[in-house]
C-alpha cells in the first residue's frame, strides 16, 4: 500500500504526539473533512500492516493512537521508504518535474518522467501543461525537442528562483532523517550509484552554514538551515557545470557592503575546498542574497545602531507598522523598542526575499490565518508600509509570518486586539465607484473589516458571514442590520454612518470619546505645551484612523478629465440623451465604443438611477469589458437639470462619464473627484461656470 504526502504527514504527526490525537485536531491541522481523515487512517493501517507494525487504534471519545512499537519503528520505515512506495501529490509532482528538468544532465523524455513520478502518461502530460503555465511567472519556457526531450529555457537567475520555490514543495518534512532520505531522488542518483558521498557533502554544507551563524551573530531557523544546505549543494553543482549567475551592477555595490557578504566569502572558501571549485565573485554575491533573505530564529545583537541605508529605511517601516498596529488593534505596547527590534529581524529577510524574487510559501499559512484570524487581518492593514518601500505586493505567506510575530508578542505581553466586526458592501455601481467607496469605509472604521464588495444579484443568491451590511441601495434585512449609504460619502454622511454602526456594535470602539473631555482630563494632570497639536494627534489616533492608499502609476483627475472632454449645454430631452451626449468626446477619440454607451443606459434601466451620487451629480459607467479602450473621463454640464427618476434629488446638472480599464488605475482621479464633489460650493461653482476652461481650472486645483 502506498502513502501519499498527506497520509505520511498524518502518520508523522501521530508519532510526534505520543498520545491520543482527536479527529477534530487532525481536521483543523490538515484542513480536511472527517471522512478524509478516516480514509487516510485506513490507508495508513494498510501500510503499517504491510510493514508488520501494529495498526492505529481508534478509541471512542479519545481519538487515534499509535502503539509504542509502531511509534518506534515508523520513522526508520519512512526513512527507508523506496521511491515506488511513496505517492506524490499533484503539487509535489509538478515541483519534481521542475527540479528534474532544470537540473537534468541528459535528455529527459515523457517515458523518463513517467518513471520518475510513477504516474500514467496522461497524468504526466497534464502535469507538464500545468508546469508550463506556472513557469511563466519565472520568465521560463518549457519546450519539447525530439532530440533533446523536455527542456526549461531561460536565464540562470530565473532557473535558480524556480529551484528555491519548488524545493519548498518537496522538502516539507521537519524530521531531518526523512529530509535526507529524499536527497538521492533530488540529485537524480541512479539505483547503482553510491549516494553516500552526496549525503556526506550535504552534511558538510550544513556544518559550514552553521559555522557562518557565528560570523553573522545570529541563528537561522532549522527549516532554513536544512533548505539552504540543499540550495547551496545544487547551486555548487550548477556552478561546476559552468552555469553562470549574473548580478546587476547596482545590486553588486549594495551586496558587497552588506555584512553577510563577508560570511558568504568564508562559506565560498570552504565550499571551494569541498567541491574543488573556484567560486567567481558573482556566486559569492548570489550567496549573499540568500543569506540576507533567510529567516532568523534570533540574533544576539538587537541594537539598532550602525545601520546601513536599507536597515534605516526598514527601521522607519517597522516603526510605522507598529504604530498603525496599535491604532487598529486598540492596544498599547509599553516595550515598543523591543518589539520593533524583534520585528526588524523578521522584516529584513522578507524585504530581501521580495526584492530578489525568492518566493516564500509555508504550509502553516492556513493555520495562522485561522488561529490568528484577527491579527492576520490587522497585519494586512499595516503591511502597506513595507509594500510601499518594496514596490510590490506581499503574498499571504509573508503576511502570515509577520502576523505570527505580532500574535506571539501580544500573547507574551498579555494584550488582546479589540473585538473586531465584519461588514459586507453591496454596491450596484460599477468597479470604479465601488472601489472608491471601499477605500472610504476602510478609512472610517478601525475595528471593522470589510470582507468584500458584491453585486445585488450575488447578495440575493448567496449567504455571507458578516456582522452587518452596508449598501448603496435599500435592501430587505435578512438576519443582519443594513446601512444604506451614498456611493460617495461626504464628511457629514461619514459621521452619520459612524454613529449608526457604533449603536449596533455590542462594544463601542474605544476611540469614540469626547475629545473635549479627554483634553480636560489631561490638562488636570499634566502641562500641555501644544493644545492644538495634542488635540489633532488624539483625534487621529482615537477617532478616524485612515489606511494609507498608494497612488502608484495612477493618473490625476486633470489627466483624465481634460478640457476638451468638458461640454456645456442648455438642456437635453431626457437622461438617455444626457449620457449619449456626455460620452461623445470619448467616443470621438476612440476611448470607448458605442456598446459602452449603450451598456451604461441599460444598467440604469435594469437597476435604477444608482449612478446619482449626490444632488445634481451623476457618474454613469459600465464594466471595462463593455467597450473601454482607454482610461478616460468626460463631463456634460446642463443649465437646465434633467431628471434621472421621479424622486427628489435626481435632477441632474452634471453628468460625468467614467471609462475604467481595471479596478485600480482610475482610483486617484476618482478620489480627487470625490473631494471636489463632497463640497457643495464646488458643485455650485461648476454649475455656474460659463466655459469648459473655468470648469477645468477647478478640476486642476484638486489634481495636484
Amino acid at each position: 500500500m502506498s502513502l501519499d504526502q498527506r497520509s505520511t504527514a498524518i502518520l508523522s504527526h501521530m508519532v510526534k504526539a505520543q498520545t491520543y490525537v482527536s479527529v477534530r485536531e487532525l481536521t483543523e491541522k490538515f484542513h480536511i473533512s472527517r471522512r478524509t481523515i478516516y480514509y487516510d487512517i485506513e490507508k495508513i493501517n494498510d501500510w503499517l500492516k504491510d510493514n508488520q507494525l501494529p495498526m492505529v487504534k481508534n478509541v471512542r471519545s479519545a481519538g487515534f493512537i499509535l502503539e509504542d512499537e509502531a511509534r518506534k519503528h515508523v520513522p526508520e520505515k519512512l526513512g527507508e521508504l523506496p521511491s515506488w512506495h511513496y505517492e506524490y501529490s499533484a503539487k509535489e509532482r509538478k515541483a519534481w518535474l521542475a527540479i528534474y528538468l532544470i537540473a537534468r544532465e541528459t535528455p529527459l523524455f515523457l517515458e523518463n518522467l513517467m518513471e520518475k513520478l510513477r504516474v500514467s502518461r496522461n497524468t504526466t502530460i497534464e502535469d507538464l501543461k500545468a508546469l508550463k503555465t506556472e513557469l511563466e511567472r519565472f520568465e521560463l519556457t518549457l519546450l519539447f525537442d525530439r532530440k533533446d526531450g523536455y527542456l526549461i529555457l531561460g536565464e540562470e537567475d530565473n532557473k535558480r528562483k524556480a529551484i528555491v520555490y519548488y524545493l519548498q514543495h518537496v522538502l516539507t518534512d521537519k524530521n531531518w532523517q526523512l529530509f535526507f532520505s529524499k536527497i538521492p531522488f533530488l540529485l537524480n542518483v541512479g539505483a547503482n550509484e553510491d549516494h553516500l558521498f552526496d549525503y556526506e557533502k550535504l552534511k558538510a554544507v550544513q556544518r559550514i552554514i552553521g559555522e557562518s551563524e557565528q560570523e553573522l551573530n545570529l541563528q537561522f531557523t532549522d527549516e532554513v538551515l536544512y533548505n539552504l544546505s540543499v540550495r547551496l549543494l545544487l547551486f555548487c553543482k550548477r556552478a561546476a557545470q559552468g552555469k553562470k549567475i549574473t548580478i546587476d551592477p547596482i545590486d553588486k555595490e549594495i551586496l558587497q557592503a552588506a555584512k553577510p557578504f563577508q560570511a558568504a566569502k568564508k562559506i565560498s572558501d570552504k565550499l571551494s575546498v569541498l567541491f574543488e571549485l573556484e567560486f567567481p565573485e558573482e556566486e559569492i554575491l548570489y550567496m549573499t542574497k540568500h543569506l540576507l533573505s533567510s529567516r532568523i530564529q534570533f540574533s544576539k545583537d538587537l541594537q539598532l545602531k550602525s545601520l546601513n541605508e536599507d536597515e534605516q529605511i526598514l527601521t522607519a517601516v517597522v516603526s510605522d507598522m507598529v504604530a498603525d498596529f496599535q491604532k487598529y488593534a486598540c492596544v498599547f505596547f509599553e516595550n515598543r523598542t523591543e518589539i520593533e527590534s524583534h520585528l526588524l529581524l523578521h522584516i529584513k529577510p522578507a524585504y530581501y526575499r521580495i526584492q530578489y524574487g525568492l518566493e516564500f510559501e509555508s504550509d502553516m499559512t492556513e493555520t495562522i490565518k485561522k488561529e490568528y484570524h484577527d491579527i492576520f487581518l490587522l497585519t494586512q492593514k499595516v503591511i502597506v508600509h513595507l509594500e510601499a518601500v518594496v514596490g510590490k505586493q506581499m503574498n499571504e505567506h509573508e503576511i502570515a509570518l509577520i502576523a505570527m510575530h505580532f500574535g506571539g508578542w501580544m500573547r507574551k505581553v498579555g494584550v488582546k486586539p479589540a473585538a473586531r466586526k465584519s461588514a459586507l458592501l453591496v454596491c450596484t455601481n460599477g468597479v470604479g465607484t465601488s472601489r472608491l467607496l471601499m477605500h472610504q469605509l476602510e478609512g472610517l472604521f478601525s475595528t471593522v473589516d470589510l470582507i468584500g464588495c458584491v453585486s445585488l444579484r450575488d447578495y440575493e443568491r448567496q449567504q455571507y458571514q458578516a456582522d452587518f451590511i452596508i449598501s448603496t441601495i435599500p435592501l430587505e434585512e435578512k438576519d443582519k442590520p443594513v446601512f444604506v449609504v451614498s456611493p460617495i460619502l461626504t464628511e457629514t454622511e461619514k459621521e452619520s454612518l459612524l454613529k449608526k454602526v457604533i449603536g449596533h456594535l455590542e462594544t463601542p470602539p474605544k476611540q469614540h470619546y469626547s475629545m473635549e473631555a479627554l483634553m480636560e482630563m489631561i490638562g488636570r494632570h499634566a502641562a500641555i505645551f501644544d493644545k492644538e497639536g495634542l488635540h489633532q494627534e488624539l483625534k487621529q489616533y482615537l477617532c478616524k484612523p485612515e489606511r494609507p492608499v498608494q497612488d502608484i502609476e495612477k493618473p490625476p483627475l486633470a489627466s483624465l478629465l481634460k478640457e476638451e472632454a468638458i461640454q456645456l449645454k442648455n438642456h437635453v430631452t431626457d437622461w438617455q440623451e444626457a449620457i449619449r451626449t456626455a460620452a461623445k468626446p470619448l467616443l470621438k477619440n476612440g476611448f470607448i465604443t458605442e456598446a459602452y454607451t449603450q451598456a451604461m443606459i441599460e444598467n440604469i434601466e435594469k437597476m435604477g438611477p444608482y449612478i446619482v451620487i449626490s444632488p445634481s451629480v451623476a457618474i454613469p459607467h459600465a464594466r471595462p469589458e463593455d467597450g473601454v479602450h482607454t482610461l478616460s473621463m468626460s463631463m456634460l454640464k446642463l443649465e437646465k437639470a434633467v431628471p434621472f427618476s421621479e424622486k427628489a434629488g435626481h435632477d441632474i446638472h452634471l453628468v460625468i462619464v467614467l471609462a475604467a480599464v481595471d479596478g485600480e488605475t482610475h482610483l486617484k482621479a476618482l478620489s480627487q473627484l470625490t473631494t471636489i464633489l463632497s463640497e457643495e460650493e464646488n458643485i455650485k461653482e461648476i454649475i455656474q461656470a460659463g466655459s469648459s476652461k473655468e470648469i477645468f481650472q477647478i478640476v486642476s486645483r484638486y489634481s495636484r
